[in-house]
């Protein structure tokens, strides 16, 4: 059911959400006006999925694609960006399970030969190290003076996967040794793709296909690079207000759509929708099937957690990270989550244990303040809406 609303809402002089069949009441009518009030010349739309014991929110609001006023709706997809990590900790877990593989198994056989010697500490590193950020190597967005975007730019119209970007580690000095300190660093999970791919022979694609997208029935998921549908996907929009010499158009709105789905990496594989991002998380925390305990404690158990920085935070809770997942333990119970945001593009997934509460949301806007911080305190009032003390 869609639902028009016209408003002046900034530069995109109007708005549209859509629910399915929800009642005027609730979430619907909490979260709904929010979303409208959100739309802007810098956030052109933004949609929400919410779920909790009894009730499922459906929303969304402003624009998928400026050009053609395509509506932002609750099956649009976007980019994922980091908040895709998820799906890559969560299949190396499962094959672990089956035995397909070991978290704590050395990588270096199944690194292309050309990289080996390059790439320092490698002989010492193993998928959990990479997965969990502990392998100490370098984040390939950190080396030069943009020189990744500049690559990317360079080569907007040509697909580009896991090679083009370990190009920028290759020789690059190491953090610190394997296991004796904690980094984010996106190179990590790149290198962990190629790693998965020349061991089972097989291509990421359909390997999270078969072991994680189809036994957990996330219709609305594709894998960057390998699905088409993965490029059929909202317009994302950048606009660059405060220097003249970036390496994106200045005082324009530049629409990285190309540029991000040509670039196909396993550390932002997938392009999918709010609600599939929400249900994938709860899936991994509640152990639903294929999940299962022992993928479980890889992935989120406290014997394998790393106490994380420079990570945000929501509930002013000690943060760690597992697999692709960041755990954050507050006064009142666990919060599970793991955000995205590149040029164009802004996502974030929650699970609240306790309130047994998932949360999904998607902006095609990302990577500067005008949209970075109003999405951010969108999800902090969620939160906030859920762990707020309502025995009142």
């Amino acid at each position: 059911m869609l639902i028009w609303l016209v408003c002046s809402c900034g530069g995109t002089q109007g708005a549209a959400y859509d629910e399915v069949r929800q009642p005027e009441n609730g979430l619907h009518r909490q979260v709904t006006p929010m979303l409208v009030d959100l739309v802007s010349d810098f956030i052109p739309g933004v949609s929400v999925y919410i779920e909790t014991s009894d009730e499922r929110y459906y929303g969304s609001a402003g624009y998928a694609d400026l050009q053609t006023q395509a509506p932002m709706t609750s099956q649009t997809r976007i980019p994922n960006g980091s908040a895709g990590k998820k799906l890559i900790g969560l299949l190396v877990a499962i094959l672990e399970d089956k035995k397909l593989l070991s978290l704590d198994e050395p990588v270096l056989p199944w690194v292309p030969y050309d990289m080996v010697g390059r790439i320092q500490n490698l002989e010492t590193m193993t998928l959990r190290q990479l997965l969990n950020h502990s392998a100490g190597i370098v984040e390939y967005n950190d080396v030069g003076e943009l020189d990744f975007t500049r690559a990317q730019l360079a080569e907007e119209a040509l697909r580009k996967g896991n090679r083009f970007a370990l190009r920028f580690v290759l020789e690059q000095q190491a953090y610190f040794e394997p296991g004796s300190g904690f980094a984010y660093s996106n190179s990590g999970y790149v290198l962990a793709g190629m790693v998965i791919e020349n061991k089972l022979k097989q291509p990421l694609g359909r390997l999270l296909h078969e072991h994680v997208i189809e036994p957990l029935a996330l219709t609305e998921t594709f894998v960057k690079g390998y699905d088409v549908e993965a490029d059929d996907v909202a317009s994302g929009y950048f606009f660059n207000m405060e220097e003249p010499d970036f390496v994106l158009p200045y005082r324009q709105r530049y629409n990285t759509k190309q540029l991000i789905v040509n670039t196909a990496l396993a550390d932002a594989p997938v392009s999918s929708s709010a609600r599939d991002m929400a249900k994938l998380l709860k899936a991994i925390v509640v152990k639903k099937p294929p999940v299962n305990e022992r993928i479980y404690r890889n992935m989120v158990g406290d014997a394998h957690l790393q106490t994380a920085r420079w990570l945000p935070n929501f509930l002013h809770g000690e943060l760690y990270y597992g697999l692709g997942v960041m755990v954050e333990k507050y006064d009142d119970g666990v919060l599970y989550h793991h955000g995205g945001n590149e040029f164009g593009y802004i996502t974030q997934s929650i699970y609240l244990a306790e309130q047994d509460v998932a949360i999904g949301l998607i902006a095609n806007c990302g990577a500067q303040d005008e949209c970075d911080e109003p999405i951010i305190a969108l999800t902090q009032t969620l939160i906030a809406h859920f762990t707020a003390d309502n025995s009142d």
